[in-house]
Protein backbone atom coordinates (compact mmCIF):
# COMPACT_ATOMS: atom_id res chain seq x y z
CA UNK A 1 0.00 0.00 0.00
CA UNK A 2 1.05 3.44 -0.74
CA UNK A 3 2.63 5.64 1.62
CA UNK A 4 1.72 9.67 2.09
CA UNK A 5 3.43 11.89 3.97
CA UNK A 6 1.29 13.71 6.56
CA UNK A 7 0.42 16.84 4.58
CA UNK A 8 -0.18 15.06 1.25
CA UNK A 9 -2.37 12.61 3.60
CA UNK A 10 -4.34 15.49 4.73
CA UNK A 11 -4.70 17.22 1.81
CA UNK A 12 -6.28 13.45 0.13
CA UNK A 13 -8.73 13.41 3.25
CA UNK A 14 -9.70 17.04 2.50
CA UNK A 15 -10.51 16.60 -1.45
CA UNK A 16 -12.33 13.47 -0.93
CA UNK A 17 -14.57 14.94 1.94
CA UNK A 18 -15.20 18.02 -0.52
CA UNK A 19 -16.09 15.75 -3.17
CA UNK A 20 -18.01 13.25 -0.96
CA UNK A 21 -20.25 15.19 1.28
CA UNK A 22 -22.30 17.41 -0.88
CA UNK A 23 -24.22 14.26 -2.54
CA UNK A 24 -24.34 12.54 0.39
CA UNK A 25 -26.21 15.05 2.55
CA UNK A 26 -28.13 16.00 -0.84
CA UNK A 27 -29.07 12.62 -0.64
CA UNK A 28 -30.04 12.81 3.26
CA UNK A 29 -32.17 15.96 3.06
CA UNK A 30 -33.71 15.42 -0.14
CA UNK A 31 -36.47 12.71 0.45
CA UNK A 32 -37.60 10.37 3.32
CA UNK A 33 -36.63 7.64 0.14
CA UNK A 34 -33.20 9.06 -0.84
CA UNK A 35 -32.34 8.92 3.12
CA UNK A 36 -33.10 5.56 3.76
CA UNK A 37 -31.36 4.60 0.38
CA UNK A 38 -28.20 5.96 1.08
CA UNK A 39 -28.69 4.06 4.36
CA UNK A 40 -29.06 0.91 2.83
CA UNK A 41 -26.33 1.32 0.29
CA UNK A 42 -24.04 1.83 3.28
CA UNK A 43 -25.56 -1.29 5.17
CA UNK A 44 -24.57 -3.38 2.41
CA UNK A 45 -21.17 -1.71 1.73
CA UNK A 46 -20.16 -1.76 5.53
CA UNK A 47 -21.48 -5.15 5.62
CA UNK A 48 -19.27 -7.06 3.08
CA UNK A 49 -16.43 -5.04 4.05
CA UNK A 50 -16.93 -6.33 8.05
CA UNK A 51 -17.32 -10.06 6.14
CA UNK A 52 -14.75 -9.95 3.90
CA UNK A 53 -12.63 -8.65 7.48
CA UNK A 54 -13.52 -11.38 9.44
CA UNK A 55 -12.72 -13.92 6.71
CA UNK A 56 -16.32 -14.84 5.82
CA UNK A 57 -17.06 -14.65 2.46
CA UNK A 58 -20.10 -13.85 0.90
CA UNK A 59 -20.38 -17.17 -1.40
CA UNK A 60 -22.05 -15.56 -4.37
CA UNK A 61 -22.66 -12.57 -6.12
CA UNK A 62 -26.40 -13.59 -5.75
CA UNK A 63 -25.63 -12.93 -2.63
CA UNK A 64 -25.04 -9.45 -3.07
CA UNK A 65 -28.21 -8.83 -4.46
CA UNK A 66 -30.34 -10.31 -1.83
CA UNK A 67 -28.62 -8.14 0.85
CA UNK A 68 -29.33 -5.07 -1.40
CA UNK A 69 -32.83 -6.42 -1.62
CA UNK A 70 -33.31 -7.27 2.38
CA UNK A 71 -31.52 -4.17 3.06
CA UNK A 72 -34.10 -2.00 1.26
CA UNK A 73 -36.72 -3.53 2.58
CA UNK A 74 -35.77 -3.34 5.98
CA UNK A 75 -35.87 0.21 6.20
CA UNK A 76 -39.25 0.81 3.78
CA UNK A 77 -40.76 -1.62 6.55
CA UNK A 78 -40.82 0.98 8.80
CA UNK A 79 -42.30 3.31 6.26
CA UNK A 80 -44.95 1.34 5.55
CA UNK A 81 -45.50 -1.01 8.59
CA UNK A 82 -48.92 -2.08 7.73
CA UNK A 83 -48.14 -3.19 4.11
CA UNK A 84 -46.48 -6.72 2.54
CA UNK A 85 -43.10 -4.88 2.96
CA UNK A 86 -42.29 -6.55 6.50
CA UNK A 87 -43.20 -9.63 5.28
CA UNK A 88 -40.68 -9.43 2.18
CA UNK A 89 -37.64 -8.28 4.00
CA UNK A 90 -38.32 -11.25 6.54
CA UNK A 91 -38.54 -13.78 3.22
CA UNK A 92 -35.19 -12.28 1.94
CA UNK A 93 -33.56 -12.51 5.35
CA UNK A 94 -34.43 -16.35 5.87
CA UNK A 95 -33.02 -16.89 1.89
CA UNK A 96 -29.31 -14.54 2.75
CA UNK A 97 -29.34 -16.38 5.96
CA UNK A 98 -29.53 -19.95 4.37
CA UNK A 99 -27.83 -18.84 0.96
CA UNK A 100 -24.62 -17.77 3.45
CA UNK A 101 -24.49 -20.75 4.94
CA UNK A 102 -23.61 -22.86 2.04
CA UNK A 103 -19.86 -23.85 3.56
CA UNK A 104 -20.67 -25.67 6.83
CA UNK A 105 -17.11 -25.89 7.62
CA UNK A 106 -16.80 -23.23 10.60
CA UNK A 107 -20.59 -22.95 10.53
CA UNK A 108 -20.98 -21.98 14.43
CA UNK A 109 -18.33 -19.28 14.18
CA UNK A 110 -19.90 -17.85 10.70
CA UNK A 111 -23.30 -17.61 12.60
CA UNK A 112 -21.79 -15.06 14.84
CA UNK A 113 -19.70 -12.88 12.48
CA UNK A 114 -23.00 -12.99 10.36
CA UNK A 115 -25.41 -11.90 13.13
CA UNK A 116 -22.91 -9.55 14.87
CA UNK A 117 -22.48 -7.80 11.29
CA UNK A 118 -26.47 -7.90 10.93
CA UNK A 119 -26.38 -5.96 14.11
CA UNK A 120 -23.56 -3.59 13.53
CA UNK A 121 -24.06 -2.83 9.73
CA UNK A 122 -27.75 -2.89 9.77
CA UNK A 123 -28.99 -2.35 13.53
CA UNK A 124 -27.08 -0.12 14.06
CA UNK A 125 -27.37 2.65 11.33
CA UNK A 126 -31.10 2.27 11.44
CA UNK A 127 -31.24 4.47 14.21
CA UNK A 128 -29.89 7.60 11.85
CA UNK A 129 -33.04 6.77 9.64
CA UNK A 130 -35.34 6.44 12.41
CA UNK A 131 -33.94 10.15 13.88
CA UNK A 132 -34.24 11.79 10.72
CA UNK A 133 -37.73 10.22 10.19
CA UNK A 134 -38.68 10.65 13.82
CA UNK A 135 -37.63 14.23 14.14
CA UNK A 136 -36.42 15.76 10.64
CA UNK A 137 -34.08 15.36 8.28
CA UNK A 138 -32.25 18.08 9.23
CA UNK A 139 -31.84 17.41 12.63
CA UNK A 140 -29.82 14.27 10.88
CA UNK A 141 -27.83 16.36 9.77
CA UNK A 142 -27.16 18.72 12.56
CA UNK A 143 -25.98 15.60 14.86
CA UNK A 144 -24.35 14.15 11.99
CA UNK A 145 -22.18 17.19 11.68
CA UNK A 146 -21.28 16.68 15.63
CA UNK A 147 -20.01 13.15 15.17
CA UNK A 148 -17.63 14.81 11.90
CA UNK A 149 -16.42 17.82 13.90
CA UNK A 150 -15.38 14.78 16.88
CA UNK A 151 -13.64 12.82 14.31
CA UNK A 152 -11.97 15.83 12.77
CA UNK A 153 -11.12 18.00 15.72
CA UNK A 154 -9.64 13.85 17.40
CA UNK A 155 -7.72 13.29 13.75
CA UNK A 156 -6.22 17.27 13.63
CA UNK A 157 -5.15 17.52 17.12
CA UNK A 158 -3.93 14.21 17.62
CA UNK A 159 -1.72 14.72 14.61
CA UNK A 160 -0.44 17.45 16.02
CA UNK A 161 0.38 17.13 19.62
CA UNK A 162 -0.79 13.75 20.02
CA UNK A 163 2.02 12.59 22.37
CA UNK A 164 0.30 10.72 25.07
CA UNK A 165 -1.09 7.26 23.41
CA UNK A 166 -4.57 5.79 24.77
CA UNK A 167 -3.97 2.27 23.79
CA UNK A 168 -1.31 1.91 21.63
CA UNK A 169 -1.63 -1.99 21.19
CA UNK A 170 -5.22 -1.31 19.53
CA UNK A 171 -4.62 2.03 17.51
CA UNK A 172 -1.22 3.86 17.84
CA UNK A 173 -2.36 6.75 16.48
CA UNK A 174 -4.64 7.65 18.89
CA UNK A 175 -3.59 10.18 21.81
CA UNK A 176 -5.50 11.73 24.66
CA UNK A 177 -4.72 15.11 22.96
CA UNK A 178 -6.79 13.86 19.74
CA UNK A 179 -9.81 12.57 22.03
CA UNK A 180 -9.55 16.26 23.99
CA UNK A 181 -9.56 18.04 20.62
CA UNK A 182 -12.91 15.74 19.01
CA UNK A 183 -14.18 16.32 22.98
CA UNK A 184 -13.79 20.31 22.17
CA UNK A 185 -15.05 20.22 18.60
CA UNK A 186 -18.32 17.94 19.11
CA UNK A 187 -19.26 20.28 22.38
CA UNK A 188 -19.14 23.28 19.67
CA UNK A 189 -20.59 21.41 17.46
CA UNK A 190 -23.98 20.97 20.06
CA UNK A 191 -23.69 24.19 20.82
CA UNK A 192 -24.39 25.58 17.77
CA UNK A 193 -26.71 23.18 17.18
CA UNK A 194 -28.63 23.94 20.09
CA UNK A 195 -28.44 27.80 19.24
CA UNK A 196 -30.00 27.56 15.47
CA UNK A 197 -31.86 24.35 15.77
CA UNK A 198 -33.11 23.06 19.11
CA UNK A 199 -33.72 26.11 21.58
CA UNK A 200 -34.91 23.73 24.20
CA UNK A 201 -31.60 22.09 24.88
CA UNK A 202 -29.53 24.09 27.63
CA UNK A 203 -26.30 24.79 27.73
CA UNK A 204 -25.35 21.86 29.89
CA UNK A 205 -27.16 19.82 28.07
CA UNK A 206 -25.47 20.73 24.96
CA UNK A 207 -22.10 19.93 26.33
CA UNK A 208 -23.06 16.74 27.68
CA UNK A 209 -24.69 15.84 24.72
CA UNK A 210 -21.21 16.72 22.99
CA UNK A 211 -19.24 15.12 25.48
CA UNK A 212 -21.35 11.84 24.83
CA UNK A 213 -21.05 11.76 21.25
CA UNK A 214 -17.20 12.22 21.18
CA UNK A 215 -16.95 9.47 23.67
CA UNK A 216 -18.95 6.66 22.42
CA UNK A 217 -17.59 7.50 18.51
CA UNK A 218 -14.27 7.58 20.26
CA UNK A 219 -15.50 3.77 21.37
CA UNK A 220 -16.79 3.13 18.18
CA UNK A 221 -13.59 4.61 16.41
CA UNK A 222 -11.51 2.18 19.11
CA UNK A 223 -13.63 -1.09 18.30
CA UNK A 224 -12.88 -1.03 14.85
CA UNK A 225 -9.40 -0.74 14.68
CA UNK A 226 -9.01 -3.80 17.50
CA UNK A 227 -10.74 -5.42 14.46
CA UNK A 228 -8.07 -4.39 12.42
CA UNK A 229 -5.60 -5.41 14.52
CA UNK A 230 -7.20 -8.80 14.86
CA UNK A 231 -6.92 -9.67 11.26
CA UNK A 232 -3.79 -7.11 10.86
CA UNK A 233 -5.31 -4.81 8.21
CA UNK A 234 -4.57 -1.61 8.08
CA UNK A 235 -7.81 -0.60 6.19
CA UNK A 236 -11.11 -2.18 5.94
CA UNK A 237 -11.18 -1.42 2.37
CA UNK A 238 -10.50 0.75 -0.46
CA UNK A 239 -13.22 3.40 -1.17
CA UNK A 240 -12.11 7.11 -0.44
CA UNK A 241 -8.16 7.43 -1.02
CA UNK A 242 -6.28 9.22 2.19
CA UNK A 243 -9.58 6.96 4.64
CA UNK A 244 -9.82 3.49 3.52
CA UNK A 245 -13.20 1.86 3.49
CA UNK A 246 -16.43 2.46 4.30
CA UNK A 247 -16.18 0.72 7.97
CA UNK A 248 -12.90 3.47 8.48
CA UNK A 249 -15.40 6.01 7.75
CA UNK A 250 -18.75 5.24 9.15
CA UNK A 251 -17.50 3.66 12.09
CA UNK A 252 -17.79 5.99 14.93
CA UNK A 253 -20.90 7.23 13.26
CA UNK A 254 -22.11 4.02 13.47
CA UNK A 255 -21.44 3.66 17.15
CA UNK A 256 -23.27 6.45 18.09
CA UNK A 257 -26.68 6.46 16.02
CA UNK A 258 -28.89 4.62 19.16
CA UNK A 259 -27.53 7.58 21.79
CA UNK A 260 -28.56 9.93 19.10
CA UNK A 261 -31.69 8.64 18.99
CA UNK A 262 -32.35 8.68 22.55
CA UNK A 263 -30.82 11.88 23.41
CA UNK A 264 -33.19 13.51 21.21
CA UNK A 265 -35.92 11.44 21.95
CA UNK A 266 -35.35 12.25 25.81
CA UNK A 267 -33.98 15.61 25.33
CA UNK A 268 -36.02 16.39 22.50
CA UNK A 269 -36.16 20.41 21.91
Amino acid sequence: MTKFSQPTEFKLRTFSILLALPPFLFLIVYHDLTLIAVFAALSVFTFQEYMQMVHCKIPHRFTNVLITIAMILFYLSFLCPHSLIPIGWYIFFILLVWWSFYDRSRIVERISFFFFGIVYCIGLPFFWIKTGLDYGRWILVGFACIVWLNDIGAYLVGKKWGQHKIAPAISPGKSWEGLWGGIALSCGGALFLKIFFLSGWTVYQSLLIGLIIAVVGFIGDLFESSMKREYQLKDSGQFLPGHGGFLDRFDSFFFVAPMIYFIQTWWGG
